[in-house]
């Protein structure tokens, strides 16, 4: 239900148009989306974990919940030390590419090799961040190859596309472990067939000879 919610908050977040209302709900979303993958790394018990408690898919998937709060910290500290696109802005930006990437490739992985979830849902994690990569992809080559007059043409659709992304990568993936726990959950109780009820149940005495 959190990565439902965080896609929710994430459509919302476009039709405030006052800033300290989308500031909140932007941490609003980050928050419950750190918390809804902290939940799925660890899980209620080793066979909730989606990546079997496994340290290497713990703390990639720790690192992809905690990173949007994270660099938002680190945004607001770099802006208040020096102008935009100083030298610290511009590394930490190519910090921000690479780290979510490969943890949330990392991540994937370790999913996909865990076998907690059934296929080929277990493949889910892999193809909403292959969404993500290709969007900004996507983005990059249009703006390297028409410049930055000519792409805000295509500024519609690569708000579309990234908003896609976002949403395969909250609300898919929320819809999806829906999916896998409800066919996972057991359908009923046990019930005893009737060749297990009690020999006086079949007609049989308690010594199991059958009576008459």
């Amino acid at each position: 239900m959190g990565l439902i919610a965080c896609g929710v908050l994430g459509v919302l977040l476009g039709s405030f148009p006052y800033p300290p209302v989308g500031a909140a709900l932007g941490i609003a979303g980050e928050l419950i989306y750190a918390a809804a993958v902290l939940l799925f790394a660890v899980g209620l018990a080793r066979e909730a974990s989606v990546v079997a408690r496994r340290p290497l898919g713990v703390c990639s998937m720790a690192v992809v919940a905690l990173w949007p709060l994270a660099a938002r910290l680190v945004a607001q500290l770099l802006a208040t030390q020096e102008p935009e696109g100083g030298p610290a802005s511009m590394t930490f930006g190519y910090i921000a590419l690479v780290v979510p990437v490969g943890a949330g490739l990392i991540a994937a992985v370790q999913i996909a090799r865990a076998g907690v979830v059934p296929s080929p849902w277990r493949w889910a994690p892999m193809w909403a961040l292959a969404a993500h990569v290709a969007a900004f992809v996507l983005a990059q080559l249009l703006f390297l190859g028409l410049g930055p007059a000519e792409v805000q043409l295509f500024a519609g659709v690569l708000s579309m596309l990234g908003m896609v992304a976002f949403l395969l990568g909250t609300l898919g993936l929320g819809v999806i472990a829906l999916v896998c726990a409800a066919r996972l959950r057991p359908d009923s109780v046990a019930v005893f067939s009737s060749a297990d009820r009690h020999p006086r149940q079949r007609g049989e005495g308690a010594d199991g000879a059958r009576t008459r």
